[in-house]
């Protein structure tokens, strides 16, 4: 894995304190890129970064990773001195790897429709994974 410096590329609106989060926990040193929704996060210089135009991201060295769970297993793996995975052979990672992407993809959806107010009718609920 690179070793050289970090950049987050973030909004404090965003679910980039997810991102920060595990940025913290690793111990190791970042810059931050603070980007603003419809301008800086949708210009060129940051749509080479990440073509969808969304954050988080964070580049590390020649790598980029978007969106939270990736950025989490990527820094897990990448630091693996800070522990915050289970070896990847080991008996633990299956779980690590549900709950990791369960949380980034029915409970976050879950979460969401609850604070827009959707309700999924019952003859629907089976489509939302939750």
């Amino acid at each position: 894995m690179p070793t050289s410096e970090l950049t987050f590329f973030t909004n404090p609106k965003s679910r980039g304190r997810i991102a920060r989060w595990m940025l913290e926990e690793t111990g190791v040193p970042y810059a931050t890129e603070v980007l603003e929704y419809g301008t800086s996060m949708k210009a060129a210089p940051y749509l080479a970064i990440n073509p969808m135009g969304k954050v988080p991201a964070i580049r590390h060295g020649d790598n980029v990773v978007t969106e939270c769970a990736a950025i989490c297993a990527y820094l897990a793996d990448a630091f693996p001195q800070a522990g915050l995975a289970p070896p990847p052979h080991g008996a633990a990672r299956g779980p690590y790897y549900r709950w990791l992407f369960f949380a980034a993809g029915p409970l976050e959806a879950a979460w969401t429709n609850r604070a827009l107010g959707v309700a999924v009718p019952p003859e629907r609920s089976a489509m939302v994974g939750y």
